[in-house]
C-alpha cells in the first residue's frame, strides 16, 4: 500500500510518512455504509481517485463533529463531503468541487412556507447540526435561536415531536435521513431552501501539498474523462454535477 502518490523518495533510514486517513459520516446517498461497506456518491469519487494514484486506503465512519474536529490537526487526514463556506476556508485545504448541496429549513407537515429568510430569525428555535455548515452559515448570519443536536435524525425526531418549530439541514441527504430514523416523507415539510454550497474533500493543514495536488489532478481528469459525471449520473440523476 502506497502512502502518498508523488512523494519524493526518501532513504531507508528515514521515517515512514503518516499514512493519510479518509474519514467520513453516514450521510446518504453521498458518503455512507451500507451493509458494513462504504458507498455513496463521494466515496466511489474517492474510490476512483485512490485506484488512479495506485493506492488502497480504507475509509472510517466517525461522528460528524469528531470527524470535522480530527481533520483540522497536523496529522494527514482527507474528510468528505465538506460544504466549502467563507467559514471554513483557512481551516483546509481543499480538492473538488465533486458535490452541490442545499441549505433547507424544514417544519412539520402541514406548516406555512417560510415567506423570506429572515423569518426563520423569529422562530422560538432552529435546531441545527453541531459542526454542519447550515449551523455554521446561520450561525455568521447572526441567529441568536439556533439549538444544536449531534446528528440530523436527532434533529428530525426532536421537531416531529415539537421540540422546535424549524430544523435547518441538507435538501440531497434528507429521503436518506427520513429513513434512517424511520419517518414517512409526508411527516415533513420543506419550508424554504436559503442557500447552495458545492462539497469538497477537506484535507487537513497537515497534509502535504504534494498529496492535496495530486488528488486535485485526479478529480480534474476525471471530469475531463466522463467519469465524474458518470458517477455523479448514477447516484443523483436529476442534478447537474459541479464543474
Amino acid at each position: 500500500m502506497k502512502s502518498f502518490a508523488g512523494a519524493p523518495a526518501s532513504g531507508a533510514s528515514a521515517a515512514e510518512p503518516p499514512t493519510l486517513r479518509l474519514l467520513s459520516e453516514e450521510f446518504p446517498p453521498i458518503n455512507f455504509t451500507e451493509e458494513g461497506r462504504p458507498s455513496g456518491l463521494a466515496v466511489e469519487v474517492v474510490q476512483a481517485v485512490l485506484r488512479r494514484l495506485g493506492q488502497t486506503l480504507p475509509v472510517e465512519f466517525l461522528p460528524w463533529a469528531r470527524a470535522y474536529r480530527e481533520a483540522q490537526g497536523a496529522e494527514p487526514v482527507a474528510l468528505f463531503s465538506a460544504a466549502r463556506i467563507p467559514e471554513r476556508e483557512r481551516l483546509f485545504q481543499w480538492v473538488g468541487p465533486i458535490v452541490t448541496f442545499y441549505s433547507s429549513f424544514y417544519a412539520r407537515a402541514g406548516a406555512d412556507r417560510l415567506k423570506r429568510f429572515d423569518d426563520a430569525r423569529r422562530a422560538a428555535d432552529v435546531l441545527v447540526v453541531r459542526d454542519w455548515y447550515t449551523a455554521q452559515q446561520l450561525a455568521s448570519e447572526g441567529f441568536r435561536n439556533l439549538r444544536y443536536v449531534n446528528d440530523p435524525v436527532q434533529g428530525l425526531r426532536m421537531l416531529l415531536a415539537g421540540r422546535a418549530p424549524l430544523l435547518a439541514s441538507e435538501r440531497i441527504s434528507m429521503p436518506g435521513t427520513l429513513a434512517a430514523a424511520g419517518i414517512e416523507p409526508s411527516a415533513l415539510e420543506e419550508v424554504y431552501t436559503y442557500a447552495s454550497s458545492d462539497g469538497y474533500i477537506a484535507f487537513s493543514p497537515g497534509t502535504p501539498r504534494h498529496v492535496v495536488a495530486a488528488w486535485q489532478r485526479e478529480v480534474d481528469a476525471m471530469k475531463r474523462d466522463g467519469s465524474f459525471q458518470a458517477i455523479y449520473k448514477r447516484w443523483l440523476p436529476q442534478d447537474i454535477p459541479p464543474r
